[in-house]
């Protein structure tokens, strides 16, 4: 018996003389006439935002390009220095390490939200269900995940500003409020503040757009491909490289003596 179901994708298709994207002619319809936030709402959605809509997205994506000399664009700057015919390879260097520890955890903290969430509205509930979440944590003594900041341990400025984003296009719902929630039970928990970080803000923020967990990460790959092409840029301008190397060595040597 032979298996004649076609493969059909609904985001795009190539014919002879036009491109379709979800059914809009790319060149005729897209090109030119909408922003890359409205193409990257459409593809993750499947329609055009709104004026809000448009402009969280947009912070979404601008919010996390850059963040210093981190280790992912570390990482893409000593991959270009050792292949520079594969900028591509340097690129996906640094988007690989995007994981729970590092720029990766608002798919972690967005899990975290969906399962936790209550079906209530009722603020008693909300409470009881954030409490639940920091004492499961702790627990096991898990890093809650979306929550605190080495760099910023008095609160995340990125976060503060997407969620002030949020609420300014109406964005911002429950997903955003338990978060907030979650976090008010961990300064109880641990006795010190733990606001929410950006990968925090950005995990409930993309839900309460509508994004499934899943992909609220897409937001940071996109944002840090560029500033990862960025530090290769600079890289090639003003190479450092060599100087990471040296300093990595001398410390291996260091380490090594037992010194």
């Amino acid at each position: 018996m032979s298996n004649d179901k076609k493969i059909v994708t609904g985001l795009g298709k190539p014919e002879l003389h036009r491109v379709l994207i979800r059914g809009y002619d790319l060149t005729k319809d897209l090109v030119g006439k909408i922003t890359f936030s409205d193409m990257t709402y459409l593809m993750l959605v499947g329609r055009f935002p709104n004026d809000g809509e448009r402009r969280m997205t947009d912070a979404l994506l601008t919010i996390l390009v850059e963040h210093g000399m981190v280790s992912s664009v570390v990482s893409a700057r000593l991959c270009y220095s050792t292949a520079p015919e594969a900028m591509q390879a340097a690129v996906a260097s640094s988007i690989l390490g995007a994981g729970s520890v590092h720029l990766g955890s608002s798919e972690w903290s967005a899990k975290m939200l969906v399962k936790a969430l209550p079906t209530s509205d009722s603020a008693s509930d909300l409470e009881a269900a954030a409490i639940s979440v920091v004492e499961q944590h702790a627990k096991k003594n898990k890093r809650l995940p979306g929550i605190g900041h080495r760099t910023h341990p008095e609160g995340d400025p990125r976060a503060v500003r997407l969620f002030e984003v949020a609420r300014e296009t109406g964005v911002y719902g429950r997903y955003c409020d338990f978060l907030q929630r979650i976090c008010k039970a961990a300064e109880v928990q641990f006795g010190r503040p733990l606001p929410p970080n950006v990968t925090g803000a950005i995990g409930a923020i993309a839900l309460d757009m509508g994004l499934p967990w899943q992909l609220t990460k897409a937001f940071a790959l996109i944002g840090r491909t560029l500033g990862a092409v960025a530090h290769i840029g600079e890289e090639i301008r003003n190479p450092m490289a060599q100087n990471i190397n040296s300093a990595i060595k001398s410390q291996m040597a260091y380490d090594f003596d037992g010194k």
